[in-house]
This record gives structure tokens, C-alpha cells and sequence, in this order.
């Protein structure tokens, strides 16, 4: 049976962020062009569900994606800096916060987690392990050594909180033993550290003090019986590495002690056979083993994402006001989040590379109209073609009553009349728009813009950036329609928008 691992998991999340800047990040977008990816969240689905307590489960399909689309309203890119490879958020917890006041057993790094060697929680990977903690100051701690032995065989609670940023292993008076990682600067926790996930970052020092295939730890897997008493120093880790040294004490014919004296390097098997211990008692003693345990090939803190299952890219962004020129509408809801890449610009195949962009139609009315359309009414515009009348149709997304620009989309339904099964028609020309619910009628301004693509008015002096290229009265979309790739979407229950607030928004993808 053929295994794809986690590494290619790493392997993917690292190459879906570095995309995003590039071969070179300090390129362009015009000069980088297809060779940086361009990703953007999206909101969408204004209109209600049919159950708002339960929105639907999106659907894999190519039916959902154009779906996505049809009624979407604004994007925004993400760039590098909005990423990052993130772990699951392993607290440190105190005593007094666990059950009975007894403190947390963690596991402890090992590289060979198995069916047959779990870990202290049962966890049969090392990256479903809790073998690694973030303390109160922010700080991440690798667990070197738990406590393990054959009286304490899944380990001790742990009651010292580990502190400081020596590279070199740290030892905590309840007996664990830490490796400091790196610590989580303040604006990376805002920006990236949840409830559930942590950012994965590196400490240049920790990376510099690494040492591939170092010995820190080994463990008594049996103490065995008939030993001669005493201490037994230098005693040689045979493997594929040099330089590995343990010392054993023998006490009650017993092997109570196994210490690493000097670490080593270039291991990845090691064994210390307790039979080729001078005076030790061979023939006589029976049944000691030691286990070693051998670090990353690189060394302890030299490649956390690695060494942590940084299999997991976190993706933060904020919609803030009606940021983009009223790209992002605040006065109306959304139901969906989504990430689509590489989109093009509208009416073409070229890259969009705008930082927020809008996905609805737009209509503009003159100065003076008086009237007032509403969100989510169903709008109309009858008119006739060939002799024959037509009948677009549209749902408003937003509409602002001060620059006389009505948004709107037409999906499969809402864009289609007679309701269900007639076609979908443009809006376009100077007939009337009508909104079904609030009654108010008004031709489009067909005169505006005088020269073509222009995106802002002028209005009792003032002018007003209206974040859309108007033609004849009309504004499409700056997206091009099922361009690029849907790659994430969320269905939720309605988000409000106001104009005083900002969404924080936080997506997790998992590789």
C-alpha cells in the first residue's frame, strides 16, 4: 500500500505560500506576472438561506463554483504577509487548571511514534502528539524528555511552566526536559495566533545552535535484573552517528539511570547494547534496554515547520469600512467566504492584481431622483428587443443614496423572468428600473459618464469616487466571471455589515 506522508503535506503548504510572493518578491506584479500566484477572499450570498439556522453544505462542483460567482460582491487579495504556516495551539496549562490539580502529562519527541509506540495520549504520529508547548510569555518549547521510565512508562504531569531562550535543552525542576523553539512576537499574535492554531516561525540562534542527528535523550525501556551495581561512564551509542556517549547507574542489580553525556551527531538509528558494558555483568544480568531517541536530521529548532507539522496555512484578512471606494458595501449581509486564485480582469485573460476588487453589476440614476431602492428587493427592467419584450431581472445588493448607484447580481434565479424558467437578460438602455418591493422607479442615467470608464461624479460640487468604471449609465463587474480557481468555500449564517466595523477574518487550510 502506498503512504503519501506528511512531509509532502509540508512540502505543499510551504510552496502554496511562497507562490504568492514569487520567484522574487520584490518584483512587480507586472514583472513577476504568472509566476506569483494572485489569491483573494471573497463574500457573497446576500440573499437568505432557505433554513438561516443551517446554512447548506457547499458542494464540490463546477455548479457551485459558477454559483459562487453569480452572487458575489466583493474580493480582496491576500498577500504573502497575510499568510502563514500555522500548528495545532498547544497551551502549557498550570496545575490548578487540570483535573485534580495534578498537571498535564505531555508527550515527549520521538521520532519513531508508531502503532506499536504511541505516545503518552495514544497518539500513533508524532505531529498528532502533544509534544510541544506555547507558555505564557508566547514562547515555544519542544518536549525533549517527559518523564518516561519503566515505573512511569506514559510519563509525569508536568508542574514547572518552561521559561527562557537558551538553545540548549532546558531542564524544569518537576524533571522535563524543553528545547526552546521560538517566540511568537506580539503582532503575530494578533494577527495570526486563535484558539485553535499558533503561528510555526524560527529563532535564528536555535537555528544556528542545531545539530543534525544529536542524541538528547534516551530511555530506559527495561531495567532488567542482575546487573552489577555502580556507575558506568562512555558508554558508546553504536549507530550511524559519532560521538555518542550515555552514562548508566545500576543499583539493586537494576538499570535506574541512562543519561546522554555527549549527543553526537549524524545519527538516524542508534542502540546502546547493555551486554558490551564493561563490568556491568554480562551472562549475569538479564532484560535491560535502553532506548534511543534521535533528533530531526537537521537538529532540534533547525526547521520547525518540519519538526512541528506545519502542514496547516493560515490565511488573515480585514474588511475594513467601505474600504475600496465601496467595494466592500456596508449596507447589506453575506453568507459565504471563499478564496478564489488567479481571477482575471473583466473581459479579459489578464491577472487581476488590484488589492479589493467588486463583483457586482452596477446601474447609476440621475442626481435628482428622489426615490430610494431597498437591499434585497428584486429589481426590473423591461424594454423590447426585436420586436419582442424582455425582462431583465436582478436582486439589489447595495444601494447608495448619495451618489445614485444601485449594485445588483442575477443568479439562476434571481436573474431569470419570468421567475425559473426565462432567460437571463441584461439590464442596459434608458427604460425604467423598478424595485418590486419599495415601488421606486428611475431611468438609468444613459448620459453618464461623458467620456467612458469614468469612476467618480461630481454632485453639488463634491466629487465622489464611485469604485466602478461607468458606460452609459452602467458599471460591470472588475472580476471576470468563473476566471481562476474557487479553492475554499465557507457557508455561514448572515454577517451584518456596518460602516462603522471591521470584519477580522481568519481561514485555516489544511493540507
Amino acid at each position: 500500500m502506498a503512504l503519501l506522508t506528511d512531509q509532502f503535506r509540508i512540502f505543499t503548504a510551504e510552496r502554496f505560500r511562497s507562490a504568492l510572493e514569487g520567484p522574487d518578491p520584490t518584483q512587480s506584479d507586472l514583472l513577476a506576472g504568472a509566476d506569483r500566484d494572485r489569491l483573494y477572499v471573497f463574500i457573497g450570498r446576500p440573499q437568505t438561506w432557505d433554513n438561516e439556522n443551517a446554512p447548506p453544505d457547499p458542494v464540490d462542483s463546477f455548479q457551485e463554483f459558477s454559483d459562487d460567482y453569480a452572487d458575489m460582491i466583493s474580493l480582496k487579495r491576500v498577500l504573502a504577509n497575510d499568510t502563514i504556516q500555522v500548528i495545532r495551539r498547544t497551551d502549557w496549562i498550570p496545575p490548578e487548571q487540570t483535573t485534580g490539580g495534578l498537571g498535564y502529562v505531555y508527550d515527549m519527541y520521538r521520532h519513531d511514534y508508531s502503532a506499536t509506540k504511541t505516545a503518552s495520549s495514544g497518539a500513533t504520529k508524532l505531529y498528532d502528539a502533544d509534544f510541544y508547548v506555547v507558555n505564557s510569555s508566547y514562547q515555544v518549547y519542544k518536549c525533549i524528555y517527559n518523564g518516561t521510565s519503566p515505573s512511569d512508562p506514559n510519563g509525569k504531569p508536568s508542574t514547572v511552566e518552561p521559561t527562557g531562550t537558551s538553545t540548549s535543552i532546558i531542564t524544569t525542576a518537576d524533571g522535563y526536559r524543553w528545547k526552546y523553539m521560538y517566540t511568537i512576537p506580539v503582532g503575530q499574535v494578533l494577527k495570526f495566533f486563535s484558539n485553535e492554531y499558533m503561528p510555526v516561525l524560527f529563532d535564528t540562534a536555535v537555528v544556528a545552535d542545531a545539530i543534525g542527528g544529536e542524541i538528547d535523550t534516551v530511555i530506559i525501556a527495561s531495567s532488567g535484573s542482575g546487573y552489577n551495581n555502580g556507575t558506568y561512564e562512555n558508554v558508546p551509542i553504536k549507530g550511524d552517528g559519532i560521538g555518542g556517549r550515555v552514562s548508566l547507574v545500576v543499583d539493586g542489580g537494576r538499570i535506574v539511570s541512562a543519561t546522554v553525556t555527549s549527543g553526537g551527531s549524524g545519527y538516524t538509528f542508534g542502540k546502546v547494547i547493555i551486554d558490551e558494558v564493561n563490568g556491568i555483568g554480562a551472562g549475569t544480568g538479564t532484560g535491560g534496554s535502553v532506548e534511543v531517541v534521535i533528533a530531526p536530521v537537521e537538529g532540534h529548532g533547525a526547521s520547525p515547520a518540519t519538526e512541528l507539522g506545519g502542514f496547516r496555512v493560515m490565511i488573515n484578512t480585514k474588511f475594513t469600512y467601505a474600504e475600496g471606494s465601496g467595494d466592500f458595501p456596508t449596507d447589506n449581509d453575506y453568507r459565504r467566504i471563499g478564496l478564489v486564485i488567479n481571477p482575471n480582469k473583466y473581459g479579459t485573460e489578464e491577472l487581476t492584481s488590484d488589492l479589493t476588487l467588486s463583483a457586482t453589476k452596477a446601474v447609476i440614476f440621475s442626481p435628482t431622483f428622489t426615490g430610494n431602492f431597498q437591499t434585497d428587493e428584486i429589481i426590473t427592467q423591461s424594454r423590447t428587443i426585436g420586436g419582442q419584450q424582455v425582462t431583465a431581472r436582478g436582486r439589489v445588493i447595495s444601494w447608495n443614496n448619495t451618489t445614485k448607484v444601485l449594485k445588483y447580481y442575477q443568479n439562476r434565479i434571481d436573474g431569470v423572468f419570468p421567475e425559473f424558467t426565462g432567460n437571463l437578460i441584461e439590464f442596459e438602455g434608458g427604460n425604467p428600473v423598478v424595485g418590486a418591493t419599495s415601488g421606486a422607479s428611475a431611468d438609468p442615467d444613459i448620459n453618464f459618464p461623458i467620456v467612458s470608464g469614468a469612476s467618480t461624479r461630481i454632485i453639488n460640487n463634491t466629487e465622489y469616487d464611485l469604485g466602478m468604471a461607468f458606460t452609459n449609465g452602467y458599471a460591470k463587474p472588475e472580476v471576470e466571471p468563473n476566471s481562476g480557481e474557487v479553492i475554499y468555500i465557507d457557508n455561514r449564517g448572515a454577517i451584518t455589515r456596518a460602516g462603522d466595523q471591521i470584519e477580522d477574518i481568519k481561514i485555516v487550510i489544511e493540507f
